[in-house]
């Protein structure tokens, strides 16, 4: 079946579509199980305190807040456009979480992989997991076990910026580290 062909626009929409409502699904049943919880609040008068923000998942904050911010002791690993390679910035970063993660051999962490709006969903999801499992195996070569360390992809659903331009693009090209024990 060629590309061109109403056939394969209409599967293709219908992968569109089961992929939203998987989303949502995701979206919807985070927020039940966020709203179950008996835990003390995070928001200060002021808005939301970072400690609050370093130990909740970008998808729990965007729930509970419609934003995704940055926050917490972990730096964000950022990446150049389209890749999932590891150059010296994001070496560094990765450095300095895994001395974070060796102080404390308790300490687990999730590692979310993000992308800038360009691309397919489909392709960006993939290339967030990609970006995700490159910060992961780095830090199991640093030592840190990786029993302590799951990965998540959000390709471009939860950006930091939301401008379309290239300093934007940036700072949402990027492996964030979400403290599970707070």
């Amino acid at each position: 079946m060629s590309r061109g062909s109403g056939m394969w626009r209409a599967t293709r929409s219908t992968v569109v579509l089961l992929r939203v409502v998987v989303l949502a699904v995701v979206v919807l049943s985070a927020g039940c199980a966020a709203r179950s919880g008996t835990g003390a609040s995070d928001e200060s008068p002021g808005g939301i305190a970072e400690e609050g923000l370093a130990g909740e998942s970008s998808i729990d904050q965007f729930e509970r807040t419609g934003t995704v911010a940055a926050g917490g002791a972990f730096e964000d690993v950022r990446f150049a456009y389209d890749s999932d390679v590891l150059d010296p910035a994001a070496q560094s970063a990765i450095s300095h979480n895994a001395s974070i993660l060796s102080a404390s051999a308790a300490r687990r962490v999730e590692i979310e992989g993000h992308c800038d709006e360009r691309g397919s969903s489909e392709y960006n999801l993939a290339l967030g997991a990609r970006r995700a499992r490159a910060v992961r195996d780095a830090l199991v070569g640093m030592g840190v076990s990786s029993d302590r360390l799951s990965t998540v992809s959000y390709g471009e659903e939860l950006p930091l910026c939301k401008e379309s331009n290239e300093s934007c693009w940036s700072i949402n090209r990027r492996a964030h580290f979400v403290d599970l024990n707070p």
